[in-house]
């Protein structure tokens, strides 16, 4: 159950506590590296901010707001810390990924010169 599902399931839950449930949830599929779970997450985060700033009424724990605010800030925080680190992590993925495909290319080079000499002979040295 997503932690919108579960705001949805729960009239009495609060939008603090769907964002800090979401923001739990995000820190568990970074430790697991469950990438398109992370990106299904940020999408529920980025909805519950939108409820946070819209018009309609939410459920608060407090009517001042600060366990709202609360939330938003630590969610915030997340964002500033993990978006650098995860973004470092892509490009290393993707780095990784180009030393590969020039290793594979450099091994079917190998083995075409390899196969186009072994057809035509050995070469012949001083003519």
């Amino acid at each position: 159950m997503s932690a919108l599902d579960a705001d949805n399931a729960h009239p009495d839950a609060t939008l603090e506590a769907a964002v800090d449930a979401v923001q739990g949830l995000m820190e568990q599929a970074i430790r697991e590296e469950d990438w398109d779970r992370l990106e299904q997450l940020d999408l529920q985060a980025r909805v519950l901010v939108e409820r946070a700033f819209g018009d309609e009424p939410v459920p608060l724990r407090d009517d001042s707001g600060q366990a709202l605010r609360g939330a938003l800030e630590r969610l915030s925080a997340f964002y500033q810390q993990t978006v650098p680190l995860l973004a470092e992590r892509r490009s290393d993925a993707s780095r990784q990924l180009r030393d590969l495909r020039a290793g594979r290319k450099a091994t079917n080079a190998y083995e075409n010169t390899r196969r186009h000499t072994m057809r035509s002979g050995p070469l012949k040295r001083g003519g």
